[in-house]
């Protein structure tokens, strides 16, 4: 408590809460990040297969399909810049992307979804057959029906980002602190005092982006908000020679494959609470999903298997100022698209600490549409 305040205090030291640090440093403001676990993007961030497709995520029109595009628009400029402050390349790749289904009684669910994202300006092809798709990725399996080309869709490695964004934040003047949990966020005339087990920490604003924890901070915040662990399991797979050029999503999952080679295989979503181990039934179901789509990946040798929590609103993701406190900020429920949402997350906190407005058709994720906000 003898230290001066500092500018900007970030808690959780996932994907969101790490580019949202980055961010607030460049500004030039004095930031900390606060991580309850000893390291930080071990969660939701290690369990995301790193894919940007807006397409894929969104299943209708409206403020979160706009979100995703805004912030999948992003990407390239912020993969540079994160190389150029950290010297990690985060593997952007612009790979395309395959939604495929096996089940016939699904095509006309992919007509309605090509139908309103031609309408949003999205470029998708029209309905193709097996073998039209084959010519995009020619090892797909005879379970698929039907699927659309989304070509330029990108994906990049996670685990790279999270060490690019850790590496930048720390050059850009982030103090990262590890294996501290923050129990309370309380105002304190001008300031804020954050609670760190018997410690406190003040700053002038504090931004709370704890995945599916915090649920003890929003509380004591007067926020209704509780967001929901669901587990991802991952699976990665060594392929025999096989190179898969686009990524392919189906019903019951996807596959697609990183420069390493390596393909992953995704994701379970189990809600069992804060269990965040792989299960053997998981695994089974992805290396069958996997084999379904790509029958090539049955020989593929197992490489390992891993699973984090992802934090799920039904409200979909909040993002900005608390209206009884504009000195706290939320960036919570990102769930399973943290890697894709993260650049529009900074973009929007920073504008919350800067003063300025939300953009037009994002205050659909403001906080004053929840209880308490």
């Amino acid at each position: 408590m003898g230290e001066a305040p500092l500018d900007c205090l970030v808690v959780g030291g996932g994907v969101i809460g790490m580019a949202v640090a980055r961010e607030v440093a460049r500004t030039g403001r004095s930031v900390a990040l606060l991580e309850r676990r000893s390291e930080t993007g071990a969660e939701a961030t290690a369990a995301a297969a790193g894919m940007l497709a807006a397409a894929a995520e969104a299943h209708s029109p409206g403020p979160f399909f706009d979100l995703a595009r805004r912030s999948a628009s992003l990407w390239p400029e912020w993969a540079e810049q994160l190389f150029e402050e950290s010297g990690v390349d985060v593997e952007y790749q612009e790979a395309g992307l395959l939604r495929v289904t096996t089940s016939a009684e699904a095509v006309g669910d992919l007509e309605i979804r090509r139908t309103w994202q031609l309408a949003q300006g999205m470029e998708v092809s029209g309905l193709l057959s097996l073998e039209e798709l084959r010519q995009e990725v020619p090892q797909l399996g005879p379970d698929v029906v039907a699927g659309l080309h989304y070509p330029g869709v990108a994906h990049v490695h996670s685990h790279r980002v999270a060490e690019a964004l850790a590496v930048a934040g720390s050059r850009a003047g982030v103090r990262l602190q590890l294996s501290a949990e923050v129990t309370a966020v309380r105002p304190l005339g001008d300031l804020l005092e954050v609670s760190v087990g018997a410690e406190r920490q003040l700053a002038r604003r504090v931004v709370v982006a704890t995945g599916s924890w915090g649920e003890e901070i929003l509380r004591g915040l007067g926020v209704d908000l509780r967001p929901e662990p669901v587990r991802g399991q991952m699976l990665a797979l060594c392929p025999r020679g096989l190179s898969l050029p686009e990524i392919v999503f189906g019903d019951r999952g996807y596959v697609l494959q990183k420069r390493s080679g390596l393909v992953l295989a995704g994701a379970t979503e189990e809600r069992v609470g804060y269990l965040a181990e792989p299960t053997l039934e998981g695994v089974a179901r992805l290396a069958a999903m996997a084999r379904s789509l790509i029958p090539e990946l049955g020989l593929a040798e197992f490489s390992r298997a891993w699973a984090g929590l992802r934090p799920f609103l039904e409200s979909g993701p909040v993002i900005g100022p608390l209206p009884q406190d504009e000195r706290v900020i939320l960036a919570l429920g990102h769930f399973r698209n943290g890697i894709l949402l993260a650049p529009v997350t900074a973009e929007l906190v920073r504008g919350a600490l800067d003063g300025g407005l939300q953009p037009a058709g994002l205050t659909a994720f403001s906080p004053r549409r929840i209880p308490g906000g």
